[in-house]
This record gives structure tokens, sequence and C-alpha cells, in this order.
């Protein structure tokens, strides 16, 4: 197959990029709050999610997977544990407080909603802790590598 020539010059390939950038992250909370949208009105089977959730697992693995393996962690955050706790205490109050509404809307139970909010908080919290410290252990090895290559490459 016969590769074709760019027509976009550096500003219009950046300018591209940005787009496919926004697009992606919209696909990825729309696919996101679709999932939760449909949790939310009653369809309780894998049936009614089961796409959403097989495409937003692939693009999150995908753009983890490519984070990692190029050295990049975020543009604002630093990957240390008190940035991971946060995070995990944000997706265990907004995951709790989801499940916690619905179970009080459902069920019209105080103690049994609350109940909801502090197993689906610890679960989720804990699950974000746990993944967040392997995947900046993972990124932090994957950095120095990259630097000690880096390093080797310049002493030749």
């Amino acid at each position: 197959m016969k590769k074709r020539k760019c027509n976009l010059d550096e500003m219009q390939e950046q300018k591209l990029l940005k787009i496919e950038h926004t697009a992606c992250w919209i696909g990825f909370f729309g696919l996101f709050a679709a999932i939760y949208v449909q949790l939310a009105i009653g369809n309780r089977g894998i049936q009614a999610i089961g796409g959403e959730v097989v495409v937003i697992l692939a693009m999150g693995i995908y753009i983890i997977a490519g984070c990692i393996r190029n050295g990049i962690w975020d543009r604002n955050l630093k990957p240390s544990a008190k940035t991971n706790g946060i995070i995990s205490l944000i997706s265990g109050l907004l995951f709790g407080g989801f499940w916690g509404v619905i179970s009080y809307v459902r069920y019209h139970k105080l103690l049994g909603s609350l109940a909801t909010f502090v197993v689906a908080f610890l679960m989720v919290a804990g699950m974000v802790l746990l993944l967040l410290t392997v995947l900046s252990d993972a990124y932090n090895r994957r950095k120095q590598h990259m630097d000690a290559e880096a390093d080797a490459e310049e002493e030749k």
C-alpha cells in the first residue's frame, strides 16, 4: 500500500491532534455518563450496558498503557501518595454517593442507603487507591528506565 502525503502543516497537525484529543475525552466521559444514566433508570443487566463497558475499558486501557509506555503521567498532577489518596477519595465519594442516592430512591430506607454509600465508597476508594499506586509505581519505573537510556545514549 502506498503511503499518502500529509496535506497538513505543523500548526494544522497540532490543531487536529487537539481536536482528536478533545473528542476522545468527550467520548470517554460520554460513555461513562451513559452507563450511569442507564443504571440509574433501572437497566440492571449487562446486556444494557455491556457495549459501553467494553468500549470505555478498551479506551481506558489503551490510554493508560500508551501513557506509561511513553513516560507520561499527567500535565498537572504528580504520581504521589497524596494525589492518589485524594483522587481515590473523590472517586469513592462520587460512586458511593451515586449508589446511596439510587438506593434511597428505590427503597426509601435511609439506613440501607447509608450502608450502600459506605460499602460502595470503601470498595471504590480502595480499588482506585490500589490501582493508582500500582500504576504510579509502573510509571516511576518506566521513567527511570527511560532516563537511564537517555543518559547512556548521551554518553556515547
